[in-house]
């Protein structure tokens, strides 16, 4: 009877200590659930949140740099601020009191063109792989843009200013031996960007000559307006 006694007693002790290393056991099947000792509650950079996502890397992304991906996006906002300064510009000049409709027509121009150079800088953004990544844009410093020179002498600064911009985009390319983006900002933006300096240059200049009143007024009848 004793020996039984002994037995179970030694049975129970046996069970005990499994049950404590099982406890303990670092190869369990739910390796996410914690060991003794630790915090019941996992660290919140463990925790799954379903409205959280991981973005993959496209399957297309390749030679396509960080600071590339970022310049652009950068330079996707300009576009779009300037896109908003001209329109500004065009409707100022559509305002009767105003009534310079070839200066209307020639910032709607502008103001068409950015647009396409944002959309163009998006689908850049797709084709290597990258994210476009929306910022808010800020709104033109003035509601009053003044004579058809002052105007002009603006819109030429804010088109050196993108200028700038696309050169500085064009040197991070370049540092990133990233030599098809480089060619595309050269051959789809900076080329057309030092005509357009130069046209609305000219402009200026004109407009200088024939002053202000009716020597505005004609220069708004011209066929390049």
């Amino acid at each position: 009877m004793n020996s039984l006694y002994i037995s179970l007693f030694a049975t129970a002790v046996l069970l005990v200590a499994t049950a404590e290393r099982t406890k303990k056991d670092h190869y369990r099947f739910r390796s996410d659930q914690p060991t003794e000792g630790e915090d019941e509650e996992e660290p919140h950079h463990h925790r799954h949140d379903p409205f959280s996502t991981i973005i993959p890397v496209a399957r297309c992304r390749h030679n396509y740099n960080d600071r590339t991906e970022t310049a652009i996006n950068r330079q996707i906002n300009f576009y779009m601020h300037s896109a908003y300064v001209y329109n500004s510009m065009a409707h100022y000049f559509g305002r009767c009191d105003i009534a310079l409709p070839g200066f209307q027509k020639f910032f709607e121009q502008m103001t068409t063109e950015q647009r396409q150079h944002t959309e163009a800088l998006m689908k850049y953004q797709n084709l290597r792989g990258g994210q476009v990544n929306l910022q808010q844009v800020t709104a033109p410093t003035t509601n009053d843009w003044g004579t058809g020179l002052d105007a002009m002498i603006q819109a030429l600064e804010l088109e050196k200013t993108i200028n700038q911009e696309l050169l500085e985009l064009h040197i991070v390319a370049m540092q990133h031996d990233d030599i098809h983006a480089a060619s595309f900002i050269h051959s789809t933006f900076l080329a057309p960007q030092v005509e357009k300096i130069f046209t609305i240059s000219q402009y200026i200049t004109n407009l200088e000559r024939v002053g202000p009143g009716l020597g505005e007024y004609m220069f708004d009848k011209l066929p390049q307006n």
